[in-house]
């Protein structure tokens, strides 16, 4: 972990606090999130961060103001300001953010490991997916209404 980024977050956050104060200070809780750039804990009153994703004092600050936000939003509310909805929205602007839900920093997701085969009776379409479909029930092929029948799992090649 970058000690200059977690010295960072805590001066970001004392001043948080101070302006904007919730009734206690978060703990900030470093974590290998691979997806998410940060999280905020409602009832453990904590702040997880992405050690991988925020590389950079522009995403630490913009993803610690979005997750204070949620805190904010919810000593300010209740539940009623859990997740994305006004109160939340409206801590953002407080904090001088535009209330963007979802980061757009390049994450390297899983890859995928298989392939699960159907087949089309009707027209012989093969059909991929990630997953296979729950079983006893039964499935059509949306285009020809042909029913859809389990035909194998393939293995993906990782690069």
């Amino acid at each position: 972990m970058d000690e200059v980024l977690a010295a960072r977050a805590e001066r970001l956050l004392d001043r948080l606090c101070a302006d904007f104060p919730i009734g206690y200070r978060p703990t900030i809780l470093w974590k290998r999130l691979r997806v998410s750039a940060g999280m905020a804990y409602y009832r453990d009153r904590t702040i997880g961060l992405s050690i991988p994703i925020l590389d950079t004092e522009a995403k630490l600050d913009s993803t610690f103001k979005h997750e204070y936000a949620h805190l904010l939003a919810y000593a300010r509310q209740g539940k009623k300001g859990a997740g994305h909805g006004p109160a939340w929205q409206q801590a953002m602007r407080d904090l001088g953010e535009e209330p963007v839900v979802h980061h757009r920093y390049e994450v390297n997701r899983n890859q995928p490991r298989q392939q699960v085969l159907y087949k089309c009776k009707r027209c012989g379409l093969l059909l991929t997916r990630k997953r296979r479909l729950p079983r006893r029930r039964k499935y059509v092929h949306a285009q020809c209404g042909g029913a859809l029948t389990f035909h194998g799992v393939q293995a993906v090649e990782t690069v």
